[in-house]
């Protein structure tokens, strides 16, 4: 069965890679972006499998209006994954401004609330589908991003009690944590990045297709089982973190 899902985010990093896998599989997909010309750049690139929308994804008005054009130009949705967020924003807590707090967190938070309200409420109605919710491996460990690693563990929370609320009408509700992922983001802070490498049990960072894969898994009946849990896809980092007293994980 080939999938029809519903990507914020779908523009770039993750949500772009988890595109092209399910085009590739025979999939549709709505790029769902508030970046519309890098949507429709994308979706010219998957051909007639793909339409490209604008929509915040904290006005519910907008993603409604982007899930009624998608429900009319592709196969009855299938899938929803929520990629799009704010970035990371390390500060301490004695400088962090309310407001910027919670920016960051309701990107996160509240962005995903309102996709799934509006694209798994209409999937619950037909009796079936899937959502995959893009979590963090800063979800379960601290960091100086304060409203980023709020946010992260608020939707690994959400994804439980959405499981559970949709589980007897059909709809699979499924996290992602993924590590430190090769995406624009990290490309511009390599320094650092390089160091977190150094410190995951792989000594590398993720690629986004790597992560494409596991959501494509979990978006198909082949994943059938599985809901209510995050899936934790970060190259050995959180295993890792008790290796630092000790020098790091072994170099090879």
């Amino acid at each position: 069965m080939s999938l029809s899902v519903f990507i914020t985010g779908g523009a770039s990093g993750i949500g772009a890679a988890t595109a092209r896998r399910i085009v590739k599989d025979g999939g549709h997909v709505a790029l769902v972006d508030i970046n519309l010309e890098a949507a429709q750049a994308l979706a010219a690139e998957l051909g007639g499998h793909a339409i490209a929308l604008k929509a915040d994804i904290l006005n519910e008005d907008e993603v409604r209006a982007a899930h009624e054009a998608a429900a009319a130009a592709l196969p009855p949705i299938t899938g929803l994954v929520n990629s799009a967020a704010a970035q990371p924003r390390p500060a301490p807590i004695e400088t962090i401004a309310p407001e910027e707090f919670d920016r960051v967190l309701n990107s996160h938070v509240t962005g995903t609330v309102i996709p799934c309200k509006i694209v798994g409420s209409a999937m619950a109605a037909r009796g079936r589908g899937a959502i995959v919710n893009l979590a963090s491996v800063l979800s379960y460990r601290s960091s100086p991003a304060l409203s980023y690693s709020a946010g992260k563990a608020g939707i690994v929370s959400l994804t439980e009690s959405l499981a559970v609320h949709w589980a007897k009408k059909g709809v699979r509700v499924v996290g992602v944590a993924p590590g430190w992922t090769e995406t624009p983001f990290i490309q511009h802070r390599r320094e650092m990045f390089d160091r977190i490498a150094a410190s995951t049990a792989q000594g590398r960072l993720l690629q986004p297709e790597e992560i494409a894969e596991v959501i494509h898994f979990l978006l198909s009946p082949a994943a059938s089982a599985i809901t209510g849990t995050t899936i934790v896809c970060d190259g050995g980092f959180l295993a890792a973190s008790g290796w630092g007293p000790y020098g790091g994980p072994p170099a090879g």
